[in-house]
């Protein structure tokens, strides 16, 4: 599987880098949301999901999220924030997330939502 992980900390990348640690996947990153958008409206861009910090400096998740919705309409998008309000979930959907992963979070839970999102077992 091919992801693209946007989170502007450098330890949430190793640290999901490590928990879908299969030869299968791949990672692309993007350290906010400008970046993530660059990516994706790259020629040749290919990944299976998006992984999506909310809070970044530059252009940040929630502001990304309908950019990124629009330039890859199927593409699955997971939230991944410690913005963990019933308003903030709403949001998120309402703007084009597939799903939303609350952190801190433990491997089995992301992996859960991930084989929920991508409907097969990616780990």
């Amino acid at each position: 599987m091919k992801i693209l992980l946007v989170d502007d900390s450098r330890a949430v990348h190793r640290l999901v880098e490590e928990m879908l640690d299969r030869p299968e996947h791949t990672f692309q990153h993007a350290y906010d949301g400008a970046a993530a958008l660059a990516a994706v409206r790259a020629p040749g861009f290919d990944a299976d999901l998006i992984l999506l910090d909310w809070e970044m400096p530059e252009l940040n998740g929630i502001e990304a999220l309908p950019e990124l919705r629009k330039a890859r309409p199927a593409l699955p998008i997971v939230m991944m924030t410690s913005k963990n309000s019933m308003e903030n979930i709403v949001e998120a959907l309402e703007k084009g997330a597939s799903d939303y992963l609350m952190k801190p979070f433990a491997k089995d839970i992301l992996i859960g939502k991930l084989n929920l999102i991508m409907g097969r077992e990616v780990a």
